[in-house]
């Protein structure tokens, strides 16, 4: 055996080795050859492949272009490198590590290059020139180091992240005294930055979804979270969301995944007594298990034909360590991650998953009952801390349901503004001079709104 130190494999190593990955029409193949050779699917994709060369050439071009465009961002002790270096001495919801980052930081940069490709593919008589392509792919980059290195700090922690990268790189950027970046997007028609308020609707809703639990009325929060979860579904990429209860974990990734047609979700709970053999009942149960003519692969795939199956580990870090420092069921994630697949314990054949998909939601480590997950499981899976919503999303949700409630009474109407305004003001403030430092139950959630909302929606009717 031998033992290599961190040292050995350097940051500028990993950079040139992502960039050039980008550069390859089969990025994805490239991870996993051998799961490739024995699908059929893939099989036709290939031979598709053989008779659209001359698109190929121009594909490739255009990631040449994307890639020579941002390699000035990965010089030496440059821009992403300081990124890591400032985001490594913060405090994280999880243990932080470069490889994870970058992980999940090219996994979002990757989404940009097919942004680009596919804009180009759709107006094939005027696409992007490559000045227009670097304007977008350079501020892509910084959005997606925002995401990647800084997503498992807190909402803070990224405002402050985000002035620190004024500070580091040249490219063009909004105002620093106007809004923090985290709060703009880049657009590939005009390669400019946008405020995400601009894409937020103002909704009405009725009267009986005040009382649902389902109603996701749509935030700033919620649309970049959006953004970037849908970003690594397209990828089929793994993620854990993670964040304190209440914060809207599940029903983010619910109301994201509503708005996918090819996706089907199942959820699997865990506990502290997890075991690979969950997984493997799920598989039993929504999957189906096919012999390949050629190479005779065993394949495991979803029985509903074209679609994807999302398996949604609801509460995964719960499961306890054994007496080696082992959390089966994670170990077990992580080999379906890296080789796609698992010796079947029947017969002990080796089946290959496809159009399966794991994503993960947690409670942070620091919680009562919670273990922390390995490094080599954790650089597989993105992580996003989902905090609680800022002041103004809670006044975009609490406004739209106290516009609802008021209207029963019409000559209430007109306060549902200031109403919100109050809730607001008088929780943020009560959050902050009541803190978990003083007594372990002054936890503060949105929750306390959505009980103060309920309670007036109860009073409501006896004041007709």
């Amino acid at each position: 055996m031998v033992w290599f130190s961190q040292e050995v494999v350097s940051l500028d190593m990993m950079y040139f080795h992502y960039l050039e990955r980008l550069k390859q029409n089969n990025y994805e193949s490239l991870i996993r050859e051998d799961a490739v050779e024995g699908s059929e699917e893939d099989g036709n994709k290939h031979q598709a492949n053989q008779n659209m060369e001359e698109s190929a050439k121009i594909i490739r071009r255009t990631r040449e272009v994307c890639v020579e465009s941002i390699k000035p961002l990965f010089m030496k002790d440059g821009f992403i490198t300081q990124c890591l270096e400032y985001s490594i001495k913060q405090n994280h919801v999880m243990k932080f590590t470069d490889i994870r980052a970058l992980e999940a930081m090219f996994a979002l940069i990757r989404k940009g290059v097919n942004t680009v490709i596919q804009y180009n593919d759709e107006r094939p008589e005027f696409p992007l020139s490559d000045s227009q392509i670097e304007a977008y792919m350079t501020k892509h980059v910084i959005i997606s180091a925002i995401w990647g290195i800084g997503g498992s700090l807190n909402l803070a922690g990224r405002i402050d992240f985000c002035q620190k990268i004024y500070e580091y790189t040249n490219v063009d950027l909004p105002d620093s005294l106007g809004p923090p970046l985290i709060d703009y997007e880049v657009r590939i028609d005009d390669q400019n930055w946008h405020l995400w308020k601009e894409r937020v609707p103002r909704i009405d809703v009725e009267i009986e979804k005040v009382r649902t639990a389902d109603t996701v009325i749509a935030t700033v929060d919620t649309l970049r979270h959006k953004e970037m979860l849908c970003s690594w579904l397209s990828l089929r990429i793994p993620f854990i969301l993670c964040g304190p209860p209440g914060s809207g974990k599940t029903m983010t990734l619910i109301s994201t995944l509503n708005a996918l047609t090819d996706c089907q979700m199942i959820f699997v709970n865990f506990s502290s007594t997890t075991s690979p053999e969950l997984i493997l009942r799920s598989f039993d149960q929504y999957c189906e298990y096919k012999k390949t003519t050629k190479n005779e692969v065993v394949l495991l795939r979803p029985k509903l034909v074209n679609k994807w199956l999302i398996v949604f580990c609801d509460e995964i870090n719960l499961p306890e360590t054994d007496k080696y420092g082992t959390q089966k069921v994670i170990s077990f994630l992580r080999q379906l991650t890296e080789q796609n697949g698992f010796y079947r314990p029947s017969d002990k054949t080796w089946v290959t998953l496809e159009r399966i998909q794991f994503v993960g939601a947690c409670n942070p480590p620091t919680d009562q009952g919670r273990h922390p997950m390995t490094d080599r499981f954790m650089r597989h899976y993105p992580l996003i801390l989902v905090d609680f919503p800022g002041e103004e999303s809670l006044k975009q949700i609490y406004s739209t349901f106290n516009r609802a409630m008021l209207k029963q009474i019409p000559v209430l109407s007109g306060f549902a503004e200031p109403l919100t305004e109050a809730m607001v003001e008088f929780y943020t403030e009560s959050q902050k001079r009541f803190t978990a430092d003083q007594q372990p139950h002054y936890v503060y959630s949105p929750r306390e709104l959505t009980r103060w909302k309920l309670a007036i929606y109860e009073a409501l009717p006896g004041l007709e």
